[in-house]
């Protein structure tokens, strides 16, 4: 008798859980013309009027999206099917009529990776978007770009159900509530959780691990097997053993999942990248030589990971209860991605990924990269209004100089505290004050950092974050050994300063020789000259960059060069064989960084400490 009871208690239960939650039906085998149906059945609706809502901006993107321009054929039904009155007063929002009727909500979603009427110049960063390739069976789906929420009922937990034909399978850090061989049935505590979850459906390409106590997943779709599950874990595992020893010796979730879709065509926004999210990131890249593409992914990977630090368990109140409509922006995009990205970089020196000197030609790649912005507005203020046309065009900077605050701010924490504590040790003190449950207030921030540090700490984030104040390199760098000068003057090898394009056969050309200098002379480079080989390895988009590099490495000056050319003589195309000698070239090189030779004894103790090499 009590068995029964539980049972009917455990059914009555799972039914009111079912119609106080969202329950989502995309069925991927119904998809036509890069177009997929949409159906969500809604918990009880209490109102008369609510409206439905798409984002506008979502994490991470600091960008705005509008995806309800993606939505089309929306309709509004109650039990028995009928329409209920509704309409699109925004781009992102639907008024609903009667909506204590309201049972189901249906419509067709536009795939963001192809051009579509209506579409605009908006075009989405493809790690943010949508692609519905049906012919390839492949579906990247960003769950916030397919679902949305009834302004109010945003806090309800969602249940998704996607169908799938027996050949693909899917991959994401979602919770996996059931699953036969055509449908799986995935679940999130609320919106904010599913829209942090990307789901990428392929033919499948899946490794998993157990890395440091995290269970690891990575999903790889390639169109030409040019890159594999198994080759990407291969790359990732000693970095995130690596990471796990950065963050404290273990990693803070029980699972990660690295989504990773590679294309072999020009893509719609012409970038390539990645977006983080809490338990997993999702990479949209190009196929290139393999070993290139396992450094890529090593690299990206790298910054994505340690968004489990910032903002996962590090975040304000903006991003605790994100506002998909009308977003209020926080002032610390220098901790969310300059922290990140410097982490990203330290972490490999630090564990002997790469050299000191690696990491050295990064932070000095970043200080020519923040160049190129205006910096004078403070990194608090351009962040709280990061959406206006003029600070997004600085977006870039975060990366840049947020990651050179981060740098800096670290050596600061090292030599205030005598070695005591470091920014990594802080990151993990505020993890533990706040968690992914707790939010900070933006404006006290740099008084909570002051509190377990020092009064230097607080004074360098006041102005150089929260002020316009230039971060003072030479006199922080110096601390631990580093030598910098603003500019400095060598000699260089040179390819010749002619400028490089690429022509409609994806082929490496000579577009302008305008700035050509001697070398490039001598070599008797002409405008319209296709580059074949230089010195023996034959050019192509993938290789030139490399190709070059290594010459500027090895090359010494008088060494002979032989340059291949394929170009047009007499009105017929033949190939030219170009030759002459290696040449030096005086160089101004902006922000020279350096190890010094003979640092103080206080010197290489910061830089021990920094190095983590102090015991």
């Amino acid at each position: 008798m009590k068995k029964t009871l539980v049972i009917l208690s455990i059914a009555f239960a799972t039914i009111v859980q079912a119609q106080d939650s969202y329950r989502i039906n995309i069925d991927l085998t119904q998809a036509v013309n890069d177009r997929l149906p949409v159906e969500i059945t809604l918990p009880a609706i209490a109102e008369e009027t609510v409206e439905y809502h798409m984002p506008k901006v979502v994490p991470g993107t600091y960008s705005i999206s509008d995806f309800g321009r993606f939505v089309d054929d929306f309709k509004a039904l109650d039990e028995e099917g009928n329409q209920l009155e509704t309409e699109n007063i925004s781009t992102n929002r639907w008024t609903i009529k009667n909506a204590t009727k309201l049972k189901k909500i249906t419509y067709w979603v536009e795939d963001s990776f192809d051009d579509f009427n209506g579409y605009g110049s908006n075009r989405l960063f493809e790690p943010g978007g949508m692609s519905i390739e049906a012919d390839k069976g492949v579906f990247v789906m960003n769950t916030f770009g397919f679902v949305g929420y009834v302004d109010g009922y945003k806090f309800k937990p969602f249940n998704l159900t996607i169908v799938h034909d027996e050949e693909i399978k899917g991959a994401t850090s979602l919770k996996l509530e059931s699953s036969t061989s055509t449908a799986d049935t995935y679940t999130a505590e609320n919106y904010n959780f599913l829209a942090d979850a990307p789901i990428m459906y392929s033919k499948p390409d899946i490794a998993t691990k157990e890395i440091a106590g995290a269970n690891i997943l990575v999903s790889v779709y390639s169109p030409n097997k040019v890159l594999s599950a198994a080759d990407v874990m291969d790359t990732i595992d000693e970095l995130m053993e690596a990471q796990a020893k950065y963050l404290g010796g273990k990693l803070p979730v029980d699972r990660y999942a690295y989504l990773i879709y590679l294309f072999d065509s020009q893509t719609i926004s012409g970038s390539f990248g990645a977006l983080e999210h809490s338990y997993s990131s999702l990479y949209t890249l190009p196929e290139m030589d393999p070993t290139r593409i396992s450094q890529t992914v090593k690299d990206i990977a790298a910054h994505e990971f340690f968004h489990i630090v910032t903002p996962l368990n590090i975040h304000s109140e903006e991003i605790h209860d994100f506002n998909y409509i009308e977003p209020k922006m926080s002032q610390h995009l220098w901790l969310y991605e300059g922290v990140t990205e410097y982490a990203s970089q330290h972490v490999q020196v630090k564990y002997g990924l790469y050299d000191l000197e690696d990491f050295l030609d990064e932070m000095r790649n970043k200080m020519n990269q923040q160049d190129q912005y205006n910096v004078d507005i403070p990194y608090t203020e351009f962040s709280k209004n990061i959406l206006e046309p003029i600070n997004e065009r600085r977006y870039g900077d975060v990366y840049a100089g947020g990651a050179l605050i981060a740098w800096c701010l670290d050596l600061t924490i090292i030599k205030s505290t005598n070695g005591q504590k470091d920014l990594q040790s802080v990151l993990r003190e505020l993890s533990k004050q706040y968690g992914s449950l707790k939010a900070f207030k933006d404006e006290e921030l740099f008084n909570e950092i002051e509190k377990i540090t020092s009064s230097e700490v607080g004074a360098f984030l006041r102005k150089y974050v929260g002020g316009s104040e230039k971060l003072p390199y030479t006199e922080i760098l110096g601390w631990a050994g580093f030598r910098y000068s603003p500019e400095n003057d060598e000699m260089v090898i040179t390819a010749g300063k002619f400028t490089p394009a690429l022509n409609e056969d994806q082929e490496i050309f000579v577009a302008s020789t305008d700035n050509m200098n001697d070398f490039g002379k001598d070599l008797g480079l002409q405008v319209g000259d296709v580059l074949l080989s230089w010195n023996g390895s034959e050019v192509s988009v993938e290789t030139f960059s490399d190709i070059i590099q290594s010459y500027y490495n090895e090359a010494q000056a008088g060494d002979k060069v032989t340059v291949i050319v394929k170009r047009e003589v007499k009105g017929k195309i033949k190939e030219v064989k170009l030759k002459a000698k290696a040449k030096q070239v005086k160089s101004s090189q902006k922000h020279f960084l350096e190890e010094m030779e003979n640092p103080s004894p206080e010197q290489q103790k910061v830089k021990a400490f920094w190095l983590g090499s102090s015991n």
